[in-house]
């Protein structure tokens, strides 16, 4: 009986070892305990002391090659998956930014039209802005700004130049200027991180 509830316990088949293992060794338990009672204490120790001993073992034993034949049945499927994922990603190209282009004069107009449609347009968006410098100044926190005419008294922010690039230009100058959109603030439109091309 002992064996063969051995067997079940380590043939990796879900609920085999409970359904049909355990049951098997309690009967062999029942087997040596009636052989001790009629033929003495030496009959069936062995029987009763493998049932309750070894049993547990060799169940851990057949729990650790069911979940490793699971995990032998599973990895193929999840390398695939990962084959195909990564096959997938490879046939993503990734398309560049193409700049928004516009001069400093256009982007004020459009800001004065619309805010919300020149939101929708420029905000957060990389542009290449043409125009000539107004002035050069620095802000609240001492980083450079240049503003570009944009009309008699209207003005573009150019923000996030570096003080060598900012240094380097005068009044009058025409720049063009790679910046990303950040909307409109005191009726001029505003930008960030700019770097000149």
């Amino acid at each position: 009986m002992l064996g063969i509830a051995w067997l079940c316990f380590l043939i990796p088949f879900p609920g085999l070892g409970l359904i049909l293992g355990w049951p098997l060794n309690l009967v062999a338990f029942i087997l040596a305990v009636v052989a001790m009672a009629k033929g003495g204490a030496g009959k069936g120790i062995a029987q009763l002391l493998l049932s309750l001993v070894a049993s547990p073992l060799v169940y851990l034993v057949g729990v650790v090659v069911f979940a490793g034949t699971v995990s032998a049945i599973g990895q193929p499927a999840l390398d695939a998956q990962a084959n195909a994922d990564k096959g997938r990603q490879q046939d993503i190209t990734i398309a560049p930014v193409v700049p928004v282009e516009i001069t400093a004069r256009q982007l004020h107009r459009d800001y004065e039209a619309n805010e919300v449609a020149a939101d929708v347009l420029y905000k957060g968006k990389r542009l290449l802005i043409t125009g000539e410098v107004a002035s050069i100044q620095t802000d609240l926190m001492d980083k450079p700004q240049v503003q570009l005419k944009a009309g008699s008294v209207d003005q573009v922010m150019i923000s996030g130049l570096s003080r060598e690039e900012a240094g380097a230009l005068g009044k009058g100058d025409t720049v063009l200027a790679a910046c990303t959109g950040n909307g409109m603030i005191l009726g001029s439109p505003m930008t960030r991180d700019c770097e000149l091309q």
